[in-house]
Order: C-alpha cells, then sequence, then structure tokens
C-alpha cells in the first residue's frame, strides 16, 4: 500500500503543513491558520489526493490540543514525534542546520516516510477516558496551586498573626480557613467569648467538649505586639490568601467527585481500585495515564519506559552506564512514583524492595523509582488480562523465580 505522509509543523497561531508520498516527491506544501476553517482545509487537500484515510499518515511534535483531537476525531493516523528526534534529523538533511516550520514539516514528513516503525501511532482512547486524563491532570495542577497558596498564607501569618498558625493543625482546612475570615487579627480574638468559640467549633463538628477550653486559654495568651500598620496591610493580603484558598478547595473537591465518578462507570475502575494504598485520586491518574486502548503498548517494558521508571542505558566497550531516563511521560512518572511510595505502607514485599534499596545505597527518590517500575510491571499484566491486583499471584511468582536461581 502506498502512503501520504503529512508533517504538520504546529503553533499558536498557525500551521506548517507538507506533504510527500513513498518516493519523497513534494506533493502539497502550505500554510493554515488555528481555526476550524484551516483544520478543513487540511482534509480538503488530502481528499483531491486520496478517500481512503489510511493511506494518510499525519506527524506532529505534540500528542495533545485541538489539531490532534480534530485528526484523531476524523479517522485519521496520527505520530507525535519527540522535538529532540526532530532536531536529530535536522543535521542528517542539512548540516548548516537551517529552521523555519516549513523546513520543520518537511522533516516531520520524511521522519515517517524513512523512521515509521521507530514510533507509535496515538491511538484513540475513550471519551471517559480522555475526561478522566484532563480532570485528573487539572486535579493535579490544581493541587500544585494550593500548595503555592498555603506556603503564601502561611508566610503572611508569621508576619504579623502566628496565632493562626497555632490554633488547628491543618492551615487550608475549612475551620481554619473560616476562623481567619472570622477573626483577621490578634485583635479580632480578643473579643472572643468561650461560648462564642464552642458555637464555632461545633458548627465545623470539631469537638468543642474538649478542644474548647484548650483553645481559648491559647488565645487569650499574650502575644508578640505587632504595628497596626502591618497588621492592617497584612490583614487584606491574607483575607485575599483566603478566599482563593476556599475557591481552590472547591475546585478539587468537584475534581475528585467527577472522577470517582467515572471511575465508577469505567470498566478498568476497579482494577486499579484494587491496587494497595491507592485512593481514587491515584487510581485515576495511574489509569487514565495507561489508557484503556489495550494495543497501545507492545509489552511491559514500552509501558516503563514511556512511565521513565526504566533506567537508561549507556554502553561501549568495557563502558556501561546506568541513568535517569527523562524523556518520558512526566505525569505517568509523578503518578506511578507517588504510587509506588504509600504502597509501602500497606503492601509487604514493596517495603521490603524499598528497603533493600536503600540498603544498596540508593537514595529515596532511586529506590521509589525502582519500585515503581516493578508495579509498572504488575499493573501492565493486571491491565492486559483485566484482573484485579492479588497479592498472592505476584507472591507466587517471586517464590517461583526464586526457586529457579537455586
Amino acid at each position: 500500500m502506498s502512503y501520504y505522509y503529512v508533517g504538520i509543523d504546529w503553533a499558536d497561531v498557525h500551521h506548517d503543513i507538507h506533504i510527500t508520498n513513498d518516493s519523497a516527491k513534494k506533493i502539497d506544501a502550505f500554510r493554515i491558520t488555528h481555526s476550524l476553517k484551516g483544520m478543513e482545509t487540511i482534509l480538503k487537500h488530502v481528499y483531491q489526493l486520496t478517500m481512503d484515510k489510511q493511506k494518510v499518515l499525519f506527524a506532529l511534535e505534540t500528542d495533545k490540543g485541538l489539531l490532534v483531537n480534530f485528526l484523531l476525531d476524523n479517522g485519521f493516523t496520527v505520530y507525535a514525534i519527540n522535538p529532540k528526534s526532530v532536531d536529530r534529523f535536522r543535521d542528517r538533511y542539512d548540516p548548516s542546520r537551517n529552521k523555519t516550520d516549513q523546513i520543520d514539516a518537511m522533516l516531520l514528513a520524511d521522519i515517517l516516510r524513512t523512521d515509521r516503525h521507530r514510533f507509535r501511532a496515538i491511538l484513540p482512547e475513550s471519551n471517559e477516558l480522555r475526561e478522566l486524563k484532563i480532570l485528573s491532570r487539572d486535579h493535579k495542577a490544581l493541587t500544585v496551586s494550593r500548595t503555592r497558596l498555603t506556603n503564601q498564607l502561611t508566610a503572611c501569618l508569621k508576619g504579623y498573626y502566628p496565632l493562626g498558625l497555632e490554633l488547628f493543625a491543618d492551615v487550608k482546612g475549612p475551620i481554619c480557613l473560616d476562623f481567619l475570615q472570622e477573626f483577621p487579627n490578634y485583635k479580632e480574638t480578643q473579643k472572643l467569648t468561650l461560648d462564642q468559640l464552642k458555637k464555632f467549633l461545633a458548627k465545623h463538628f470539631y469537638g468543642y467538649r474538649k478542644r474548647s477550653k484548650p483553645l481559648f486559654e491559647k488565645i487569650k495568651a499574650p502575644q508578640i505586639p505587632v504595628e497596626p500598620f502591618i497588621v492592617r496591610a497584612k490583614s487584606k493580603n491574607m483575607l485575599s490568601l483566603v478566599a482563593n484558598t476556599k475557591a481552590i478547595n472547591a475546585q478539587i473537591a468537584e475534581h475528585e467527585r467527577e472522577m470517582a465518578a467515572i471511575l465508577e462507570r469505567h470498566p478498568d475502575g476497579k482494577i486499579f481500585l484494587s491496587l494497595p494504598a491507592a485512593n481514587i485520586i491515584l487510581a485515576a491518574r495511574i489509569l487514565s495515564e495507561l489508557g484503556d486502548n489495550r494495543e497501545r503498548y507492545k509489552s511491559y517494558n514500552d509501558a516503563q519506559c514511556e512511565a521513565g521508571t526504566a533506567p537508561v542505558m549507556k554502553q561501549s566497550g568495557k563502558y556501561r552506564h546506568v541513568v535517569f531516563r527523562r524523556a518520558c511521560k512526566k505525569h505517568f512518572r509523578d503518578a506511578m512514583q507517588q504510587f509506588a511510595f504509600v504502597s509501602i505502607t500497606k503492601c509487604q514485599w514493596a517495603k521490603k524492595y524499598y528497603r533493600s534499596q536503600r540498603q544498596r545505597g540508593h537514595t529515596h527518590h532511586q529506590a521509589t523509582r525502582a519500585l515503581a517500575n516493578k508495579w509498572v510491571k504488575i499493573i501492565y499484566t493486571m491491565w492486559k488480562k483485566r484482573q484485579p491486583y492479588d497479592e498472592r499471584i505476584h507472591l507466587n511468582m517471586l517464590k517461583n523465580h526464586l526457586i529457579k536461581q537455586l
């Protein structure tokens, strides 16, 4: 079968297109705007060449975005080429390293023509899985933003109102945020009576019978004096941070409800929720990054490389060195390392393996990454066979492996 290869150098405002065939003949080259009309222009040029979508292969330097979704939704095969690979190919075509958008589009088309066997096509996922991936990645971004806000709030309170940090364990928790809003400085807390404090704690189900008196004594204890103008200025900033933290807390809770609902509906949800110590958030993140298209990975090693848990081997003659894998899906790696870390608390073999890695002199992150590499292999097998986690199966495999080594 003869193919047409379409290289697209994408950008925010416009995209450059280059079309070639198996004979390396330039068929077409043009530029489109980043709009529906522009994307439909691609279809118009392609359909003038062939109506068979299987004969048209697209290459871009990204695996996400509206343009990629548009091509996948229209039934085309799309390849995501790492920008570093494109940069290396540039030397192969032009030692002077000329670079234009049109040259990059040509390189992408030619890479697909000559080295397509080295790359994997983007396989479409179910709509539920795509929604779960967006929610889980946005949830992670919101959590990072909340951490940033919490740090700013902590620094602000230290500057004029340290009492606000001493009363409740979690500064981003609802009870602490409500207290700071009602009593934004030390002067306001001095107007508080014991009965008012009891009502406030009861409203938040905080065990007011036992905790109200110690908290009241702490509130009424003398504090470091702060000049009034500092209090006025810092209070404004603190109230703004509290309002933003409350808003982001609500968004995070809404994301978690949606993620839980999708996990409950998705046929693979129970598989990932069966993992030890995997809560809704981790189960959703791992599932969304691994995907639900079983043709995506040829082996567990492909999944390990994409997750960034498998190291990179550098060997030449007597030289042999293992290094950290940087080219991977960062969200996938982050999810697997977080899961590997929490699995230590619930899984005995994982705890032993982690300790053995530390005893060999590896750092915490190296040991966690090595454990994550083991987990990717296990999760891949579960995912492929559509079976929930059963620790007995893994322990039996470990036992059989040890027997073979004797």
